[in-house]
């Protein structure tokens, strides 16, 4: 009789487990804030004027990044690295004027599409063919059939959208979540932009409860145009210049609209099952004339420079119940990484072709040491290569420097040590140009641009006083 209950039980308890619901699928999504330095955030701890709640509270349930960095100090190109997990220059988007992206690059979204997930894309692209000259740099400005619309968010795997930097904006849906008869279709909202861009990202979460989806959220923010959008502008201390104010103010209004965005997964349910990563496309630019308000503090540099000023921006990752909560992780990381962790979170199998790598085992604790032996740069008239605490910067054939990046920051890129450590940047030099061989158009920099020069000579060139 026992034996018989037994078997009896283990019989149901087998067909449970058959029919059994497999895990869900984490949703992902993916916001990229827009010339936005790394004193920013409010948990960086590096400025007290800067309030961002919703991003705070994003690192005290997950993960802030360190030594979190693009693969470009720049817009475009740091853009597409983001979205195809690879560097850019593999496929020659080295900077601004290299666009577009390829159609033939695989991006997040065509990877997901396969592991059944539906992706939508908000806000800035930046990856269509750059602007003719004279003409309006916003990518919503493009026709709504033909041209430019080939390169858009929907021919690259997006089967929603609502696709423009300002006022203007590429849409499958309205943001009350409408399908656009006949869309591609242009819409406008009069708001600050980034009030529109948080509605269309939540639109488009309300549309999906039950799906697996993927968004890319790319808030047009802090970049210029400046603006001082309200309630938050008064709210800042009128004893800063009015640059940094509406910095303040425009950043202020993304951190509001991301608190939104996370009140309604969690009214949806689904504050558990979706991953959120957090990145700054690359530093603030710092120049009188165009300077966004946004500030590096304590790094050294701006946008345009392969100094950490350039390069290391605010860095998060997110996903409760499953990634540790108010962790800080020191190793370096790139944005590159998200692709790879996205692949590998939706079940898909590796890709050699990615060049990040899945953050997860490492965030969990399941694999030691770090991520990247190395982390490599080309851009302009500069390349950089940082590994282990070391950080070479080559300006064309003029100047090489030499990086000790254990150093506090604010410190660390301020003293050449290339005399002192003659070794290790030639060791490292060789594995850039390694790396640098494997490139669409490998070679590296030799003429240096006159802006770089600049940067370099404003930075760090400077005599010491």
């Amino acid at each position: 009789m026992k034996i018989s209950l037994l078997l009896h039980y283990f019989l149901l308890l087998s067909a449970s487990l058959v029919h059994a619901t497999p895990p869900a699928k984490p949703n992902i999504i993916l916001i990229y804030s827009d010339d936005h330095g790394f004193a920013d955030l409010g948990s960086q701890g590096v400025d007290k004027d800067i309030q961002t709640p919703n991003l705070d509270a994003l690192v005290r349930d997950g993960i802030r990044f360190s030594h979190g960095y693009v693969s470009a100090p720049q817009c475009v190109p740091s853009r597409a690295g983001v979205i195809t997990g690879r560097y850019q220059q593999r496929f020659g988007v080295d900077d601004n004027g290299k666009g577009p992206l390829p159609v033939a690059e695989v991006t997040i979204a065509e990877r997901l599409k396969a592991a059944g997930y539906i992706s939508c894309q908000v806000g800035k692209w930046h990856l269509e063919p750059p602007p003719t000259k004279g003409k309006e740099a916003d990518e919503s400005a493009a026709p709504a059939k033909g041209g430019k619309m080939q390169f858009m968010p929907l021919n690259q795997g997006f089967q929603e959208y609502n696709t423009g930097a300002m006022n203007r904006f590429i849409s499958s849906h309205d943001l009350k979540g409408n399908k656009v008869p006949g869309a591609p279709k242009m819409l406008s909202d009069t708001r600050f932009r980034c009030l529109w861009q948080a509605d269309a990202a939540i639109s488009f979460v309300e549309r999906h409860p039950k799906d697996p989806f993927f968004l890319y959220l790319a808030f047009y923010t802090p970049h210029v145009p400046l603006e001082s959008p309200e309630p938050w502008f008064s709210k800042t201390p009128t004893s800063l210049p009015k640059e940094r104010r509406q910095a303040l103010a425009m950043i202020a209004a993304m951190d509001d609209g991301i608190g939104r965005l996370r009140a309604k997964l969690k009214e949806q349910g689904i504050e558990k099952n979706t991953l959120i990563f957090f990145i700054g496309d690359n530093g603030a630019p710092l120049k009188a004339g165009s300077w966004d308000g946004s500030l590096n503090l304590p790094l050294v540099g701006e946008k345009g420079m392969l100094t950490d000023g350039g390069i290391r921006t605010p860095f998060i990752a997110t996903w409760p119940g499953t990634l540790p909560a108010g962790k800080t992780y020191d190793s370096p990381v790139i944005n590159l990484d998200v692709a790879a962790t996205a692949n590998a979170v939706a079940g898909l199998p590796d890709d050699s072709k990615l060049d990040g790598v899945n953050l997860m085992p490492f965030l969990l604790g399941e694999k030691t040491g770090v991520p990247h032996d190395a982390l490599y740069w080309r851009w302009r008239s500069q390349a950089a290569i940082r590994a282990d605490h070391w950080k070479l910067i080559l300006l064309g054939n003029k100047e090489r420097y030499l990086f000790d990046l254990s150093a506090p920051d604010g410190t660390s890129e301020t003293v050449n040590l290339i005399a002192k450590f003659p070794e290790v940047a030639a060791d490292l030099e060789k594995r850039l140009i390694a790396w640098d061989s494997t490139l669409k158009i490998p070679g590296l920099p030799t003429a240096v641009v006159a802006p770089d020069q600049t940067f370099f000579d404003d930075h760090i060139n400077q005599p010491k006083k």
